[in-house]
């Protein structure tokens, strides 16, 4: 536990070509009620002139902007958080946003316990699609199978440090699960503010859509974090086979339910098109009750 009253946060933002979005996540930043905040961007590349000039102009207002060349997400973080001078780290993507009092409570919770790796919220979607981001609550059973703690999380830089930072051959992504796996690998544990204080931009097109519809680079990213973790998935392994075997009975279930309900939606669009037949040959009926012309007027 630190005695500085208000420790420094710096708030790290990676930028490639977010130029229509990335005043909204600053303006987020500069709303914040916690008082020792320092927000560094890093241009990853950009070349777009909307991004170029959005740059600009926040640089002319005293907004720190480091120039990256292209090192992809987890390279920019490195770069930035090697700049920082804040106790604490929150990286935040130019074009999410985050709630007003989300570093005052984090900090304050993160303050309390020197054995937590980070402190994250609940989240939200928006953009092109909106609701809740059902994320599996926070445990050990949970991260062995797959990641449930976002970027945007504070964390400390010395144990930034201690874990080597962000693995930047980690290229199509995933890096986040592999550093807080690192985390985890030193002790360390996550709480989740239960309320929502993160807003997640869905796009037409992102990196995690395009890392997703590629198996190859998926295979690759999670055979490259199981190695760089060997021993403590070894560790872990009685636990990490129970999880599997949940969910793949999970998945039965659910391939059940489905080809169930596969079966009554044939039933109900052949009995759907046996009534419409039926229909149509009473509608046809009708007809044929009444003379061609009895719709029109009568002859005076």
């Amino acid at each position: 536990m630190t005695t500085e009253a208000n420790p420094k946060v710096s708030v790290i933002m990676p930028c490639y070509n977010d130029g229509k979005y990335i005043n909204e996540a600053v303006s987020s930043v500069r709303k914040q009620t916690y008082p020792n905040i320092e927000l560094i961007i890093i241009n990853d590349g950009s070349d777009d002139i909307r991004t170029l000039k959005a740059l600009r102009e926040l640089q002319d207002e005293g907004v720190v902007v480091i120039e990256s060349g292209n090192l992809g997400p987890a390279g920019a973080r490195n770069l930035g958080i090697k700049h920082a001078s804040g106790q604490y780290i929150l990286p935040l993507d130019s074009d999410d946003t985050i709630e007003p009092t989300y570093i005052e409570k984090a900090v304050k919770i993160i303050e309390q316990d020197e054995t937590l790796g980070g402190v994250y919220c609940l989240a939200r979607y928006f953009g092109k699609r909106h609701g809740r981001w059902e994320l599996p609550a926070y445990s050990l059973e949970a991260m062995l199978l797959d990641n449930v703690v976002f970027i945007t999380t504070i964390f400390r830089k010395s144990d930034w440090e201690k874990a080597g930072g962000f693995d930047e051959s980690l290229i199509h992504g995933m890096e986040d699960y592999d550093f807080w796996l690192s985390m985890i690998e030193m002790g360390k544990h996550f709480y989740a503010i239960p309320e929502e204080l993160f807003f997640y931009r869905i796009k037409k097109r992102s990196r995690t859509s395009r890392f997703l519809s590629n198996p190859e680079n998926t295979n690759k990213t999670y055979e490259k974090i199981y190695s760089n973790h060997k021993e403590f998935f070894l560790q872990n392994h009685f636990t990490f086979a129970k999880v599997m075997r949940n969910v793949i009975i999970e998945s039965s279930r659910r391939n059940y339910e489905f080809r169930r309900y596969i079966v009554i939606y044939r039933v109900i669009k052949k009995v759907h098109h046996v009534y419409r037949r039926i229909a149509g040959g009473i509608a046809r009926r009708i007809i044929k009750l009444f003379p061609k012309n009895s719709g029109k007027k009568a002859k005076l």
